[in-house]
């Protein structure tokens, strides 16, 4: 399957956490609430042996669009250069410049409102933002329900329904958490957003995967439908498949700030404009997870 292939597949549809009900099946709403407040404290207790700590440099590919129920209005992708910050760090944001990137308008459109290549919040992962659902500060906020298992390629895995628990909780979704190892493989979530000015729906997609050692952020997709005209955002960042990673020394700096990836993009949209990228157009894994639909 080569790149352009799995791109165009990856516009999965998001899972909606399960409403629990109420009479006869309190008891079974009861157990499965316990049994989800159990998984995600081990989950939680594991997050240090599980997950990546390291300062990360990638090369990923990223991809934009902007459509209606008709037809494309904008789309944009590239190589791009990922940088993230040790997991530890609560202050530093992920940073992601340009190496090739290219866009197109294919009808009339108002760019200020365009996502503009915002790709660095796609970077960083629920399981470490620090004002995530999955944040120390905020788990507290939501109630976790075991909804039953399922797999994700040869992995077993728990469905983990949340939603929030207070009036200020700001997302609901379902995790998939491995069986053996306590590791969230996916998460599939929806932020609340009816007080926002500006999105109708969001809702994201994160996969991750056991890399060298450690779980990492793999792939994210997001999708949200603006208020103002119902244009629909589609935005892909695959980290996993393409080539490099290699741990940064920590008395390095390379956060680059303010890096536009559209800025200084070609038009060509051919082929030929991925010379000198031949890992593009190497075989990528017949299943990745974000095609997987549980």
């Amino acid at each position: 399957m080569l790149l352009n292939t799995l791109i165009l597949n990856t516009l999965l549809s998001m899972f909606a956490p399960q409403e629990l009900t109420d009479g006869k099946q309190n008891n079974s709403a009861e157990a499965r609430a316990l049994e989800g407040q159990s998984v995600m404290e081990t989950v939680f207790d594991r997050f240090h042996i599980n997950y990546e700590m390291s300062r990360t440099h990638k090369i990923g590919y990223y991809k934009e669009s902007m459509s209606d129920s008709q037809s494309i209005y904008y789309l944009a992708d590239g190589i791009v250069d990922i940088y993230i910050p040790s997991n530890l760090n609560q202050i530093e944001n992920a940073s992601i410049s340009p190496i090739k990137t290219r866009k197109k308008a294919f009808k009339d459109i108002n760019e200020e409102n365009l996502l503009f290549g915002n790709a660095s919040d796609m970077a960083r992962s629920s399981v470490w933002r620090p004002n995530s659902f999955l944040s120390e500060k905020n788990r507290d906020n939501y109630t976790f329900s075991h909804q039953g298992d399922s797999t994700i390629g040869e992995n077993t895995v728990s469905i983990i329904a949340f939603q929030p628990s207070k009036t200020h909780g700001k997302a609901t979704g379902k995790i998939y958490v491995d069986k053996s190892s306590f590791a969230i493989l996916k998460i599939d979530y929806r932020p609340i957003v009816h007080h926002s000015k500006y999105w109708s729906k969001v809702s994201w997609t994160e996969e991750f995967k056991f890399k060298n050692g450690a779980y990492e952020l793999a792939n994210v997709m997001f999708r949200g439908v603006s208020i103002e005209n119902n244009f629909q955002y589609d935005a892909v960042l695959i980290m996993d498949q393409l080539e490099v990673l290699s741990r940064i020394p920590e008395n390095d700096s390379y956060i680059r700030e303010n890096v536009s990836l559209f800025e200084k993009a070609d038009d060509e949209f051919t082929e030929s404009f991925w010379e000198g990228y031949d890992f593009l157009k190497r075989s990528l894994d017949a299943e990745p997870l974000l095609l997987t639909k549980n």
